[in-house]
């Protein structure tokens, strides 16, 4: 295994040449596509993950991270020594065993000083490049399967053919790339506007279950939007600070007659049908709302709750619940409970029951459009969109009863 993948190889790689594809953006990175990759999640520490969709299921379960960087100096060698566990998901129940399968070898990387390192994490290889800019370093990573030589090859060679041309053809916007969103034009409109859609899933009971998806957008008299609730509410947020934390759902918006364009900072870019005071997306239709007013008190409660029973079949009957309640006293306090539990009866007649048990409390406020939460030490616990639909009053997705 160790001969698949050496220093030799790795250098050699940093010459492959770009392909041809669709230009997106992540946090200081200006990056292409691969053909057969699509965009993912984005992790909690801003990291996005591009996943595999290539014809016939060719690495299926493959990843690239692009990782927000980190501003920073020092030996970008000494740097990416540290990175090891980066995009290892540590399970502290069973720890993953990472291999190192070569040390970090210093290269050039057009000009920029860089460094990469092999390693499997319990049987699927990683393989980690730092690149050196003025200040900062760039981090990005590839995961393949690796569970024998033959598998570990054709991982290789998906590394070689996608991942290298994309590093290859990296820009960066602090040396000067172009970022990919438009210049924001002031724009008619200011406020938020909020829509559902829905969809069906397939519980442990083999039932069909409706899905609700709730959708928000908030505009800026400025020309700048955001999909989704903004971490300052309706407040105006600080573009950089989202750029370098890899928040790309915003961007700038432009009205043009009935369309609707959104240009997001990622360099992807939507359209909805304007129709009276509602934006239209196909089944998605958004209309505006009005947010509560700074300083509200609240009196009631939100609850939530799941249950699924274990599929038929299996030899086993029972199955989960989880439930919680988050109530708002008039006075600014919340006061959080949840309950979690199992039961199961097998064909032999044996069983178990578990069940546990949570709480928590705070003070809440009421500000730019948002319930924020504050947990006993005056950290942030939580924030949500508060506003008025008819006579119901809703804290993000759910109602308060």
């Amino acid at each position: 295994m160790r001969r698949l993948l050496n220093v030799p190889i790795l250098v050699s790689l940093l010459l492959a040449s770009p392909l041809a594809a669709e230009t997106r953006q992540h946090a200081n990175l200006i990056y292409t596509l691969p053909p057969g990759w699509e965009i993912g999640a984005v992790l909690d520490d801003g990291t996005l993950i591009l996943r595999s969709d290539l014809p016939d299921d060719a690495c299926e379960y493959c990843r690239i991270y692009l990782s927000t960087g980190s501003k920073t100096g020092g030996k970008v060698v000494d740097w990416l020594a540290t990175q090891s566990r980066r995009f290892v998901e540590d399970d502290p129940t069973d720890p993953p065993e990472i291999t190192p399968m070569t040390a970090s070898a210093v290269t050039n990387l057009r000009g920029r000083p860089s460094a990469m390192r092999g390693q499997t994490v319990d049987g699927d290889l990683q393989v980690l490049l730092a690149i050196q800019l003025f200040g900062r370093m760039e981090l990005i990573g590839f995961e393949g399967p690796a569970s024998d030589p033959e598998e570990l090859a054709a991982t290789m060679q998906v590394f070689e053919r996608d991942v290298m041309p994309l590093v290859e053809g990296l820009g960066f916007v602090s040396e000067g790339a172009d970022p990919l969103l438009p210049p924001p034009q002031p724009g008619p409109l200011t406020g938020v506007w909020w829509g559902t859609t829905t969809w069906w899933s397939m519980g442990l009971d083999g039932m069909m279950t409706m899905e609700i998806d709730h959708h928000w957008l908030t505009f800026w008299p400025d020309g700048i939007f955001y999909d989704g609730t903004p971490p300052t509410g309706t407040a105006l947020f600080d573009q950089a600070t989202l750029l370098a934390a890899g928040d790309m759902d915003w961007g700038s918006y432009q009205v043009d007659g009935a369309t609707l364009t959104l240009a997001y900072a990622s360099g992807r870019v939507e359209t909805f049908d304007v129709k009276e005071d509602a934006f239209l997306q196909g089944e998605k239709r958004m209309d505006a709302i009005t947010l509560l007013a700074d300083g509200t008190k609240l009196n009631g409660v939100v609850s939530t709750i799941f249950v699924s029973g274990f599929t038929p079949g299996i030899g086993v009957s029972g199955g989960m619940t989880a439930m919680t309640d988050t109530r708002y006293n008039p006075d600014g306090t919340w006061e959080f409970g949840s309950y979690t539990g199992a039961s199961s009866t097998f064909d032999n007649g044996t069983g178990f029951a578990t069940g546990s048990e949570t709480s928590d409390q705070g003070r809440y406020v009421v500000k730019d459009g948002l319930v924020i939460r504050y947990a006993k030490d005056g950290s942030i616990a939580g924030s949500r969109y508060a506003f008025k639909a008819g006579s119901t009053i809703w804290i993000g997705s759910d109602m308060l009863k």
